[in-house]
């Protein structure tokens, strides 16, 4: 880079200075005249363009980032390989742009107005900022494209006026930098395509031919769902797994590079799932506690900024190995995937290495060394005999071990050399002559440590604030499970520690994120406050330094500041810090005032006074009432023990009992179970599927699965009951194994539609009333036409399984340039109405389709239904079919 310095003087007086830095380059594109050099040129040379997108979005922040925020994510993209970023989809923060300045980052910065407004005023207002816009950015040497929208809702003549606008502003506009819309929309120098192959249809192996004629692909990406995994390709919703999206992720990678000496590029869609809000997909985890929503997830990372498997996918295949060498075993969080141990289907390492080694216990039981093979490959091991619980990687650079890896998985017999992994320290141990009050395991179950000290289960705060409890943004809306979208659990050895149960649960979070004691006594209070990194750095070669920052506070004060997890101890290793703090009577308040990167996490709050006469009474928010006649459990997750007396564990579970409260049950033993419930409740009963159980005829069958490690799957029923009802429960059937039984508050949270299976009415098998309706070709097959504004109503009926709030999408063309209308009816069997709306179709593109997405407006029973739409101002509206879900 280079600096013109202009200065204002007058009579020999500086009265202004300005720097501006700027670089001396020239580009060119291979369309129009030059189409046929094939590649994108920089300087004369060509560059392979290996892009991502981004939103300026974060959990609890949305766009306001700080300079802090802005770097992080800057080193992050840079972390995993990427030479080109684009605006998704409106201007960042000009920090960005120094940074692909000096970075030397190819940047395709965007304009967009996606609520269009066609009145004088609004052109003149978005000419303005993109005057603005231009000017700003015109001299940054890093900017390769100028970007008018995103599939574009600009007129075409505006999009023209707009364009020679930045032409005059910016001399090597279209002649060098091109004036882009992406997706659709006319008036610039070049609609970018997108190429979604895999994802929404289309064959992904012709990814290299699609590439050579689209010249450079603005979007590709997939859908993915965090922590779902699967090695059997015909497991239901497989296209939303994280092993689906690597593997045609890395396919595409690889046929791009491919014909990367014949075409520009394409950007991968995006670092980080963002919010989407209109959609209808519960978004992001497989547990409904991770299902922020609506999202469009398909990020590298997710909205609170955890990577996920493709993230190192990406670093194998670009990452400098030199600099940055890594592996990755896949998947961290992925530790159920087998029951038993013997010959598995095989074994996926991401690296750079050229080599990698792969043991099944701490660097003994080698299971073999792997060669690289290049850009689009990974590391595998075919029908490997894993006998331990350990999978250790290590990789190598000309023969040096610069890399290593490690994942302990569940349900298989304990490695020789376990006990390598665990460091056996006084982290925990009580300070002398302290009495604790307080010991929580945040975002985690009770558990004993290696002192004999309990440490409480994470519980809701209650209103009356006589207990002990943590709150998030969640408690500010209700019907939102308290601890929606704020608290993981990482299944990886915790170094520095024994007691890896505490730390590997933890809560995340911003300033709404506290955790409040109840302190009976003024006086001087210990506590001690306990972390660990559990992300970044994983994999090695990665500087994750200044890529978390939170300060911590103590009853609103600020007791310390800027705190980097990784910068002092690294990835999952505990970090204790001690503070004492002076406290009157009423509550002890820790919080986290302000996070200036990604979030706040803290896995263990302890709290102590040198006075011995203080005392702490019971503090159970417990849904489930305490009685010693029921072993009570809380934050039910795949690897708990099922029984109390047989090491058979939970391995898969559905989404919405991850994080319940739970009873551990006997398995040889079949008593009758009976407890209270402290508030209205949905109960769960969790039961042998070889059976059906007489006594659950007034539950609902939710038509879910549990499995065990001993492979035993169990149905799941619901029953919901008010605050202080008595549930008694049967007895277990001859030869099955016991029931168990999960608890969990009512929430109203829409249900993940995206991860529910998928009915589709085709328009044609519906009911046509009226003369208005006809059936016609569109695009090569019948469809319905609306071909009257009345006397035209299209009726399908529809049947649905287990109760919910069911979506309901149409799928339908509409060709004139305004939107058209019409009444949408949802009704019982016998003709009740349920819901009625006006719908609004907008227009759709030539040869494309568009989607209506509305619901049924409530939970509703299993049973048969009827959709009904009729026309008020429909006429030439074409309807293909209705998806219920």
């Amino acid at each position: 880079l280079y600096t013109v310095k202009t200065k204002i003087l007058e009579n020999g007086k500086l009265i202004d200075e300005l720097n501006t830095p700027y670089g001396i380059r020239w580009i060119s594109w291979p369309i129009g005249e030059n189409a046929n050099q094939k590649v994108f040129l920089l300087n004369g040379k060509p560059v392979f363009i290996n892009g991502i997108a981004e939103y300026e979005h974060l959990i609890g922040q949305s766009h306001a980032f700080s300079n802090e925020q802005i770097r992080s994510r800057v080193m992050q993209i840079k972390s995993a390989g990427f030479n080109a970023f684009r605006d998704a989809h409106q201007p960042h923060n000009l920090l960005y742009q120094t940074y692909w300045d000096k970075l030397g980052i190819l940047s395709w910065t965007q304009m967009a107005a996606h609520i269009w407004y066609d009145t004088p005023d609004f052109r003149k207002n978005f000419k303005a900022l993109l005057t603005d816009w231009v000017k700003e950015r015109r001299n940054s040497p890093s900017v390769v494209l100028w970007g008018l929208e995103n599939e574009s809702t600009l007129p075409e003549d505006f999009a023209k006026e707009c364009t020679e606008l930045i032409r005059k502003l910016d001399p090597t506009a279209s002649s060098q930098r091109k004036v882009t819309t992406c997706n659709g929309g006319k008036g610039t120098d070049w609609d970018v395509p997108q190429n979604w192959t895999g994802t929404y249809g289309g064959n992904p192996l012709t990814y290299g031919d699609d590439l050579q004629k689209q010249v450079l692909v603005g979007e590709y990406g997939a859908w993915r769902t965090l922590d779902l995994h699967t090695s059997d390709p015909q497991i239901k919703n497989a296209t939303h797994t994280e092993n689906y999206m690597t593997e045609l992720m890395e396919t595409k990678v690889r046929l791009a590079e491919s014909v990367k000496d014949k075409t520009a590029g394409h950007y991968f869609w995006l670092y980080s799932s963002h919010d989407n809000p209109g959609r209808v997909q519960g978004g992001e985890g497989l547990r409904d506690l991770d299902r922020v929503g609506p999202v469009n997830y398909k990020g590298m990372y997710t909205p609170w900024e955890e990577p996920t498997d493709v993230y190192y996918m990406f670093r194998a295949n670009y990452a400098p190995k030199q600099t940055d060498p890594m592996v990755y075993i896949v998947s961290h969080t992925w530790p159920n995937r087998w029951f038993t141990p013997g010959i598995k289907d095989s074994i996926t390492i991401y690296s750079n290495c050229d080599e990698v080694e792969l043991f099944n216990d701490v660097n003994q039981q080698s299971l073999g060394k792997r060669t690289r093979i290049g850009v689009g490959s990974h590391f595998q091991w075919y029908k490997p005999n894993v006998q331990y619980n350990v999978l250790y990687a290590v990789g190598y650079l000309n023969g040096k071990a610069v890399a290593k890896d490690y994942i302990v998985l569940n349900n298989l017999p304990k490695a020789p050399n376990f006990k390598a992994l665990i460091e056996n320290s006084t982290l925990t141990e009580p300070a002398k002559g302290y009495h604790y009050l307080y010991r929580l395991n945040a975002g985690g179950p009770s558990y004993t440590d290696q002192f004999g000290k309990v440490w409480s289960a994470d519980q809701q705060l209650n209103s009356n604030n006589r207990n002990y409890g943590s709150t998030s943004w969640a408690a500010n809306f209700a019907g939102v499970p308290s601890f929606f979208a704020s608290q993981r659990r990482t299944f990886d050895p915790i170094k520095g520690t024994s007691d890896w149960k505490i730390f590997q649960s933890f809560r995340y979070g911003r300033d709404q994120l506290k955790f409040q004691f109840p302190i009976a006594a003024d006086g001087e209070y210990l506590v001690e406050l306990y972390f660990i990194e559990p992300w970044l750095g994983i994999g090695g070669g990665m500087d994750a330094k200044r890529m978390r920052l939170f300060d911590v506070a103590i009853n609103d004060k600020t007791v310390i500041k800027d705190l980097d997890i990784w910068a002092e101890v690294g990835t999952n290793k505990v970090l204790k810090k001690t503070v004492k703090v002076f406290s009157k009577a009423g509550q002890l308040v820790v919080s986290f005032p302000q996070v200036k990167v990604g979030q706040a996490v803290i896995s263990a709050i302890a709290i102590a006074s040198l006075n011995g006469n203080i005392k702490i009474g019971p503090q159970d928010n417990s849904i489930i009432e305490h009685s010693n006649d029921i072993e009570k459990s809380t934050w039910l997750d795949i690897g708990d023990k099922q029984y109390s007396d047989e090491q058979i564990e939970f391995t898969s579970l559905p989404s919405n009992l991850f994080g319940a409260e739970w009873i551990q049950t006997s398995n040889k033993t079949s008593k009758n179970l009976s407890f209270k419930i402290t508030t209205a409740a949905d109960v769960f009963i969790i039961a042998d599927e070889k059976t059906k159980l007489d006594w659950l005829t007034n539950y609902e069958d939710t038509k879910s699965i549990v499995i065990n490690s001993a492979g035993v799957k169990f149905n799941v029923y619901r029953k919901r009951f008010a605050k202080g009802d008595g549930i008694k429960l049967g007895s277990k059937a001859t030869n099955t194994q016991m029931y168990a039984v999960a608890v969990l508050p009512i929430t109203y949270l829409e249900p993940a539609y995206d991860l529910k299976t998928v009915t589709t009415y085709k328009a044609t098998d519906a009911t046509l009333k009226g003369e208005g309706l006809a059936k016609e070709d569109l695009m090569g097959r019948p469809r319905v036409v609306f071909k009257a504004n009345e006397s035209s109503v299209l009726e399908w009926k529809i049947n649905t399984g287990v109760a919910d709030v069911y979506s309901l999408t149409v799928k339908y063309h509409n060709p004139f340039e305004r939107n058209l209308k019409a009444k949408l009816e949802f009704l019982s069997a016998d003709g009740t109405l349920m819901k009625t709306e006006i719908i609004e179709f907008t227009p759709t593109k030539e040869g494309k389709w568009n989607y209506l997405n509305t619901n049924t407006g409530s939970m509703v029973n299993a049973g048969s239904y009827i959709v009904r739409i009729t026309a008020t101002e429909t006429k030439g509206l074409y309807v293909d079919a209705l998806d219920v879900q």
